[in-house]
């Protein structure tokens, strides 16, 4: 027969306080009751625990052998209550994200910051990517969610809309378009073009509104990231049109704004796992990012930005 978690319990406090009185009343149980399991543990044992000397009970030198382990036992135990009740406080845990560059440079870093402020021994790892990668993360669990610019590619019920914006054209500041306060594919024909691959969602949406204005989309310069686009106009390599959220945050000197018409939306999701919710930790920071981009809705550069109304899953925050 063993000893239970209980009894070993009362040989502890009966060790630290050196009465049953007084390990009663940190135990929260009555004195009888310890007396009780005290005199089980003996038996069990096969040895006396306790001595009595000048009014107290000294553990004997087999219990002494026994104190050092028992005082492990109870600080992992203590541990582990600690670490649910962080758990429950949502104070403690790791969240992975798969995120879009453009997303991932605009909407996580101040969330995290303002996440972190309440919760900062949660462990976050965010993966950059291109949208395609960051569904495949999400849809493989690799990820407690993703952020990506529609169309994700996601089923319904999966996705959760940030907020919406226009595509929009730049061009380097002094370029004979910068006077304009919008472009067309027309006026683009013949100057060079940045844009993204056909294969990815921006570029889909970019070749749509090409061939919707019956103009043939001719692409000078081909990349897969927003922030080497704006890099490439800055130079002066050519125009590009690009994501709204890149740009959402303020202005950039050295390059120029244009809406492009006709107005091409485009979303930022947040893609929730196949199997069903994300952590209560992973959901609060979402709340955190969805805060970050209501911030960023109400920012002056932001016209035609619509930001969703959101209810997460299970109203975990």
């Amino acid at each position: 027969m063993l000893l239970t978690l209980r009894q070993l319990q009362v040989v502890r406090a009966v060790s630290q306080w050196g009465s049953v009185t007084r390990a009663s009343m940190a135990l929260g149980v009555s004195q009888p009751a310890v007396s009780m399991l005290l005199r089980e543990s003996a038996g069990i044992a096969g040895f006396p625990l306790f001595v009595r000397r000048q009014g107290r009970l000294q553990p004997t030198a087999e219990t002494r052998v026994l104190i050092a382990d028992l005082d492990r036992v109870f600080e992992g135990v203590e541990r582990v209550n600690r670490l649910i009740e962080d758990m429950r406080d949502q104070k403690v845990g790791t969240i992975h994200i798969a995120a879009t560059p453009t997303l991932a440079d605009n909407l996580v870093p101040p969330a995290v910051a303002l996440f972190r402020k309440t919760r900062p021994h949660v462990r976050i790892t965010i993966h950059t990517m291109d949208n395609l990668s960051v569904v495949a993360k999400v849809d493989n669990e690799q990820a407690d969610f993703g952020l990506a610019l529609s169309p994700a590619g996601v089923r319904e019920g999966r996705i959760v809309e940030l907020g919406a914006a226009d595509l929009v054209c730049i061009v380097p500041s002094g370029h004979a378009l910068a006077d304009r306060v919008s472009v067309t594919p027309h006026d683009l024909a013949d100057v060079p073009l940045i844009s993204f691959s056909r294969s990815l969602p921006l570029g889909h949406l970019v070749e749509q509104a090409f061939r919707a204005a019956g103009i043939a989309q001719r692409i000078a310069l081909e990349v897969n990231q927003s922030s080497v686009a704006c890099a490439l106009v800055r130079a002066g390599a050519g125009v590009a049109i690009l994501d709204p959220f890149w740009l959402l945050d303020g202005a950039d000197r050295q390059i120029v704004k244009l809406r492009l018409e006709p107005r091409t939306p485009v979303a930022a999701h947040a893609l929730l796992p196949p199997s069903g919710s994300p952590s209560r930790v992973a959901l609060r920071l979402l709340a955190a990012i969805q805060s970050a981009a209501a911030r960023l809705g109400s920012s002056p550069s932001s016209a035609r930005y619509r930001q969703a109304t959101i209810t997460l899953p299970g109203g975990a925050v």
